[in-house]
């Protein structure tokens, strides 16, 4: 498992040619974030059809400035891109972002995050599936379907920490995306509610993907002062 650091300070030349590397090294899946730099999904349509036999994956795109139908064109669009040349495929990691960036940035609303999750997946499950919807929430009232020829249904994974989270994220999509979390809060409290959240919803054992920060080096004292100077916010 690898993890792009270039899709925020690099080029698309550069983002391929990471993944490339990745996959000489015998990773075998490639992930990319979504911050202020390039969008996730277009880069990674463009990777898969460089670097095919690899899954991709997003780790993770927002889901407030994107409305869930959106989100599902651009990820049917993705896997579309990819299958021709014999990816891995994909799998779509969501999540709310942060109040900072929603409320500051954005000039959105954060007040209703779980409402917000359990809606937006409810429009977004159908559609990746093929289905038409037809929804009537709070936030969302959506009809219609999609047809993206030559797509394939993405796995979805939510970034998802508390429980309300965890548990909408068990019963409406396939697993979790982690960053930063340790073994006794996924022992204790991710993976379990997880589970069964799941299992309540008839659904197989989710994923859990958990992202850490990783250095290798042979200078400790630096790498701790730009793991500080990176993770102060």
């Amino acid at each position: 498992m690898c993890s792009s650091d270039l899709i925020n300070g690099g080029t698309i030349d550069d983002i391929v040619e990471e993944a490339r590397q990745a996959k000489e090294f015998g990773a075998h899946t490639f992930w990319s974030s979504q911050i202020f730099g390039h969008d996730a999904l277009t880069a990674l349509a463009i990777v898969g059809r460089e670097v095919p036999g690899i899954e991709l994956g997003t780790a993770v795109v927002p889901t407030y400035p994107r409305h869930p139908w959106v989100m599902a064109q651009q990820a049917l669009s993705t896997t579309a891109a990819i299958n021709s040349r014999g990816a891995g495929g994909l799998c779509l990691g969501i999540g709310l972002s942060h109040q900072v960036v929603v409320e500051s940035m954005w000039g959105l609303s954060y007040a209703k995050p779980v409402r917000h999750l359990r809606e937006y997946l409810s429009v977004l499950m159908p559609l990746l599936e093929g289905q038409p919807v037809k929804f009537e929430g709070e936030e969302y009232r959506v009809q219609g379907g999609l047809d993206a020829r030559g797509s394939s249904r993405p796995s979805v994974v939510v970034a998802a920490l508390g429980p309300q989270m965890l548990r909408v994220t068990g019963a409406l999509a396939d697993g979790t995306s982690t960053w930063c979390v340790g073994p006794k809060v996924l022992e204790d409290l991710t993976i379990p509610t997880l589970r069964q959240a799941a299992a309540d919803a008839g659904k197989a054992d989710p994923r859990v993907v958990c992202a850490l920060p990783v250095c290798v080096t042979d200078d400790v004292a630096a790498s701790r002062a730009r793991a500080s100077q990176v993770f102060a916010v």
